[in-house]
């Protein structure tokens, strides 16, 4: 594995466009960064598979979230050949729920046109 310095040099930038996306309700914007046979996991709860899928998800999140600022911390970066992933936690300030917690992990899928999400894993607090 590569060094976990490099793996987030090279996510970051990527990831910090997604957040803001999602932030900003442009779920259109947001779905575009997962594979099509991307999967979604909410911990306990359930898990949707494919792009279209996801959308759906992201929109009724979207829905019961309303406008939403993310802030990331204990963020931990590991890189091989064709991944990158990551792992941390989550603080989201909410329009319509209030601060909503929880832990997150990702796996980001080396491509042609660069990395994008194959396995987006999440719990809420």
């Amino acid at each position: 594995m590569s060094s976990s310095s490099e793996a987030k040099e090279t996510l970051k930038p990527i990831l910090d466009t997604y957040i803001e996306a999602l932030d900003e309700r442009q779920v259109d914007k947001a779905i575009a960064f997962y594979l099509p046979e991307a999967v979604l996991i909410h911990r306990g709860k359930g898990c949707t598979y494919g792009r279209e899928a996801i959308k759906q998800e992201l929109q009724k999140f979207d829905g019961e979230m309303g406008k939403t600022t993310m802030k990331m911390t204990n963020d931990k970066y590991q890189k091989t050949t064709d991944y990158i992933i990551l792992e941390a936690d989550y603080e989201l300030t909410t329009e319509k729920k209030g601060t909503v917690k929880g832990k997150f992990t990702q796996i980001w899928k080396k491509t042609s046109s660069g990395y994008m999400i194959w396995h987006d894993e999440f719990d809420i607090n």
